[in-house]
């Protein structure tokens, strides 16, 4: 949640510097969302460490 609420503030002050970056700003957006959507994927599907 706080990754999303991230891109979303990086997205409206890109936004808000240069309309001609808008290209940038999906861009960050995707990779923030992106980056978000593997970490939770990956604590998912982690084992709990348990095995020693």
């Amino acid at each position: 949640m706080t990754l999303l609420v991230l891109a979303i503030g990086v997205g409206i002050w890109l936004n808000n510097t240069a309309w001609r970056h808008r290209r940038l700003m999906w861009q960050m957006q995707a990779a923030v969302i992106a980056g978000g959507v593997g970490f939770v994927a990956g604590r998912l599907t982690a084992g709990n460490g348990s095995d020693e």
